[in-house]
């Protein structure tokens, strides 16, 4: 298990959700949201913008699963809810289902903007039960993925991992060999003018504060609408990029340094994720929310493991682990499921699920924005066919478009 995660379910257990002993403040959670925002500008500042080949091999499969598993999970959500609703529980709103998937799938930044969308309906019990599913999404996303990486060594499904008997005893305590240390960066610059890593700490930090800039006023345009701060950091990265290699400026940059600077985020974004979770429970809700979880559990343990390996191909394990922890608890969740699999990210998840995410943002402002307000107004058939639609013309681009992309590639 990473020492990050370690430490911030230490931080959680010594926070004011245990004993109470770490002060932590009340802007205390937001400094996950800020780490998101910094490791995806890292990642873009060392990320070339891909041709549409390129897309349609690498990120084109990534792309169809995210997108088939996000909906769907939205749709499986809404429409369970909505049964439990009309069959078992009379006493809920037909839009019942809608909170898990914007807990489970969005965090607590989706949460919280469905919940403010269900207040302004007239169903205030919504902001709680969102922000509960974020929350209890974060510990489902942990233990159940650590149940499913053993299960997974066991069954051969894991590439890169060495079991903790065959590792040796630098690898057992997290360190490297002296004859096999190597170098974080590269000095690209004189130290009579500016130190290099001072140059690129700089960059990663105006790509942060860009994405924040940008992701108000994309989101200024509508209420309802919320451009997370990490698609705007990673495009922003990319755009630096593109301009440093137009200038010629993209020879004293190091890729390295910048590999490094996700990967500290990452490490911190872990921590103070964990750590920042607060334990809400609705005791009236606490059945059907039971049943929503548990269904909600084995939906997404059917995308992983039925659908995953169908659509995304190679490193299908490695990119099902993230999107479990993605589609059960955070992006944060992902990434600390995936640095125990793929500890030195040589599987280029992160990079494929950046890239492919850029287009596919923009069905999630529209599920986001539209299913609350469909499944409480009573348009439930036609959210369900709209977006059963949507899936089928998915799996029809990934068939017969990016797949035959690849194999042009390929050849």
């Amino acid at each position: 298990m990473p020492s990050a995660v370690i430490a911030g379910l230490l931080g959680l257990a010594l926070g004011p959700a245990g004993a109470d002993i770490l002060p932590w403040t009340d802007t205390f959670a937001s400094n996950a949201g800020l780490l998101t925002a910094a490791l995806f500008s890292a990642v873009g500042l060392a990320t070339d913008v891909p041709s549409p080949s390129v897309v349609a091999k690498r990120a084109g499969s990534m792309w169809a699963f995210n997108q088939v598993a996000s909906v769907s999970q939205w749709l499986f959500a809404a429409m369970f809810g909505l049964f439990l609703a009309s069959f078992v529980f009379s006493d809920l709103t037909p839009a019942f289902g809608i909170p898990m998937a914007a807990g489970f799938m969005g965090g607590h930044g989706t949460s919280a903007v469905v919940g403010d969308i269900f207040t302004n309906l007239g169903w205030e019990d919504a902001f709680t039960l969102s922000l509960t599913f974020a929350t209890a999404g974060i510990f489902i996303s942990i233990s159940v993925g650590m149940i499913i990486l053993q299960v997974a060594l066991k069954l051969g499904l894991i590439k890169r991992f060495n079991s903790f008997q065959k590792m040796n005893d630098h690898e057992r305590k997290g360190l490297i060999e002296e004859d096999e240390q190597r170098w974080a960066m590269k000095s690209t610059m004189s130290s009579l003018s500016v130190d290099s890593f001072a140059i690129h700490a700089a960059l990663v930090v105006v790509v942060t504060a860009f994405s924040y800039v940008a992701a108000d006023f994309l989101s200024s345009f509508h209420d309802k609408v919320q451009i997370p701060t990490f698609v705007t950091g990673f495009l922003g990265g990319m755009f630096v990029r593109m301009v440093a290699q137009r200038t010629g400026a993209s020879q004293y940059l190091c890729d390295g340094a910048f590999n490094h600077a996700s990967g500290i985020s990452t490490d911190y974004l872990i921590v103070f994720g964990i750590s920042a979770i607060k334990i809400t429970v609705l005791v009236q809700y606490l059945l059907p929310m039971t049943l929503l979880a548990i269904g909600g559990i084995c939906f997404t343990l059917f995308l992983i493991f039925w659908v995953a390996p169908r659509i995304l191909g190679d490193n299908w394990f490695e990119k099902g682990i993230f999107s479990w922890g993605w589609l059960t608890g955070t992006v944060a969740m992902g990434i600390a499921l995936l640095r125990i699999v793929d500890p030195n990210m040589k599987s280029k998840v992160l990079d494929d699920y950046a890239i492919a995410y850029v287009p596919g943002s923009i069905t999630d402002i529209f599920i986001i924005s539209l299913m609350p307000i469909a499944m409480y107004s009573g348009y439930h058939l036609e959210a369900l066919a709209v977006g059963l639609s949507y899936i089928a013309f998915v799996l029809f681009v990934w068939r017969f478009v990016f797949q035959k992309s690849g194999q042009l590639v390929t050849e």
